[in-house]
Parts: C-alpha cells; structure tokens; sequence
C-alpha cells in the first residue's frame, strides 16, 4: 500500500512538472505570479530595471546575421539601437527626428602651414593631405562613426548617403602665371575621380589666393567601400597651406 501511495505521489509530481512546464514554455513571467495575457514575457519590479546587453559599435557592427527587432545599448554612442533588418536605428531620446541623421565634422591640417607649405609641381597629381590636427565633431550624426578618416586620407561613406562636402585650403603661385588648380574627389574602383573642380590664380608670384569649394555628393557602394580622397593638381609650381574640410551629411540613406 505504502508502495502504491508513493507512486501515486510521484506521478502527480510529475503531472504538475510537466504542467508549470508546459506554462513556462507558453508566458513567462518575473516578480509576478501570473504573467500579463498579452505577454511572453512579463518582468515586474519597483525598485529595478532591465539591462539589455551593452556592447560598442564595433561589437555591434559585428553581429552576424541581426535579427529584425534586435536590441542593443550602444556604449559608445551612448544609446540604444534595434536593427530594422537593413541597419541599426537609434532608440535614444528623440530619434527620428531628422536632427539625430544630420550633422557635420570640421577637420583641419596642422602640419601645412604658410611657414611650410606643401609643394606643387606642375601637373603632377597628389592626395591632398589633412592629418586632421584640429577636429570639431560634437555635431556629427549619432549614427556616424567618423566622417573622415585622417590615417587613410579619406572621406567615409554610407551607401545611399548624401553629404555636402566644403575644400578650403590657400595657395601661392611660385611662378607669375595664371595657376589653374585642379581638385577632385578619387573613389577608386572603374568610378575613379567625380566632382572635379578648377580653380584659376591670377598672375604675381607669392599672392595668396583662398581656395573654396562646396558641392553637394551621394555615396554609394564604390564611395562606401573605397572612401573619397581629394586629389589636387596644378598646371604650374605652387604653394598650398591651411587646409580643411567640413563635411556634414544632409541625407541618411534609408
């Protein structure tokens, strides 16, 4: 009898297992008895919160495969994002707006100076350098890492972004000739230079002349992969210093 009773009790633990079980698998349900109908899982608590997991952008970028609707707290950008199941979108305060897309990064050369400037020969192309000494990017968009990047001499893009581009520099004539300088923007690839731009000095051997150039660009996938450099060319020897680029992005690619 005894044995019998015991496996009566057994197997009714066992029912009862299989059932908390079965309602575990179903809704589940913390610092609660009974989870919310409407919810698989139901976490209740007045004196704490719930951590999602925290990770830089990089670690974020290297998650392989997002889910659509995954949610992430970015420590670098300070916020958190989700994946739309194209990219990463920000859930910080006040997204969505367009002022957390739009934005701009100012960054200026330290080693060209009027005392030692950089050497141009006659039609003899060269990346125009700016190691970027001074940079002013508290403005940048949320979601945009670095808009240039001085190691490479690049100007990054996103596929489907659209950017206005500012090229300041000042040049001196060495030779008393009309001085054509030439710049454009290089992204490699069979695409190679766009958005080219001349710029006529007129005659007198050391006058200082101001370079400026604004343009409008999209960036695709050559521009994404390879990243812009700016090339300058001069048809006789000149003298370029103070150089500077202010980029800001007046489309997020969607």
């Amino acid at each position: 009898m005894k044995n019998i009773t015991k496996k009566l009790i057994l197997l009714m633990a066992i029912a009862i297992f299989t059932s908390i079980n079965y309602n575990a698998i179903a809704q589940v349900s913390i610092g609660a008895l009974t989870p919310d109908a409407s919810a698989m899982l139901d976490v209740t608590s007045t004196d704490k919160g719930l951590l999602t997991p925290r990770m830089t952008t990089a670690q974020k970028a290297a998650i392989s495969s997002p889910a659509q609707g995954l949610l992430v707290f970015d420590t670098d950008l300070n916020g958190f994002y989700y994946f739309d199941g194209a990219s990463w979108v920000s859930l910080s305060a006040g997204s969505g707006s367009s002022n957390d897309y739009t934005g701009w990064g100012d960054y200026e050369d330290g080693t060209y100076t009027s005392g030692s400037p950089l050497t141009l020969t006659a039609y003899s192309k060269v990346t125009l350098p700016n190691d970027a000494t001074t940079v002013r990017d508290s403005q940048k968009p949320m979601d945009v890492t670095e808009f240039y990047d001085a190691t490479t001499s690049t100007i990054t893009g996103r596929d489907g972004d659209g950017v206005n581009i500012v090229i300041e520099f000042k040049v001196n004539p060495t030779i008393n000739k009309n001085t054509k300088i030439t710049v454009a923007i290089d992204i490699g690839g069979g695409v190679g230079e766009i958005y080219t731009r001349d710029f006529i000095t007129s005659k007198g051997i050391g006058v200082e002349h101001f370079y400026l150039s604004s343009f409008n660009a999209y960036t695709l996938n050559t521009w994404e992969l390879n990243g812009g450099t700016v090339k300058v060319e001069s048809d006789y020897a000149a003298e370029i210093y103070d150089i500077r680029y202010i980029i800001t992005r007046t489309h997020k690619a969607r």
